[in-house]
């Protein structure tokens, strides 16, 4: 599996920008992942989506030591994403050892960091804003509505929608989740 990496993080994890020519020919389930740093109420954060389902999650407050073992990290919090999204253990294990051997590679996919960057948009507005600060913001909640957010570079699917379609599991993206706002109609 190729973890493409930002600039930024590359630069956090005092890695040289790694040649991808390096890296052997992959195939795994999912295929390739992008992360991103991003700062959120001053706390450092990694943002990691799917190039292939953009299925998103984010490992909230990490500091320098967990970066650098980021190949330990991104299989923890993969695993705790999908076991928050309900998946059984046997489907979970799956993925986790489809991402046993982890390359570094730069990042070169501009509308998957375009939607990363949508997602850290929406995470801020979502902790900062709707629920008040870090404290008080379910964290899980808030990573399952960016995979329940339609995407219109993929024709406005899910993208727990679309990794069902992967692992060939059909899912509803409306199903066991419970947005912290409704819309109320107001009669006039």
């Amino acid at each position: 599996m190729i973890l493409h990496c930002t600039a930024k993080l590359l630069k956090e994890m005092n890695i040289a920008k790694p040649d991808a020519a390096d890296i052997p020919p992959q195939s795994s389930l999912l295929g390739d992942w992008y992360a991103n740093l991003f700062f959120l109420s001053r706390k450092k954060n990694l943002i990691f989506t799917n190039a292939r389902t953009l299925f998103t999650f984010i490992a909230f407050g990490v500091n320098r030591a967990q970066m650098r073992n980021i190949t330990e990290l991104f299989r923890r919090e993969l695993g705790k994403a999908l076991l928050d999204e309900d998946f059984d253990g046997e489907t979970i294990q799956r993925i986790i050892n489809d991402c046993k051997e982890v390359h570094i590679a730069k990042a070169t996919d501009r509308s998957v960091l375009g939607v990363m960057v949508d997602h850290v948009k929406n995470v801020r507005w979502m902790v900062e804003e709707r629920d008040g600060g870090w404290n008080s913001s379910n964290l899980s909640e808030v990573i399952k509505q960016l995979n329940r957010t339609p995407l219109l570079s993929k024709e406005f699917t899910y993208s727990i929608e679309e990794l069902g379609k992967v692992l060939g599991i059909k899912i509803d993206p409306k199903l066991n989740f419970k947005p912290k706002f409704s819309i109320i109609s107001q009669d006039t």
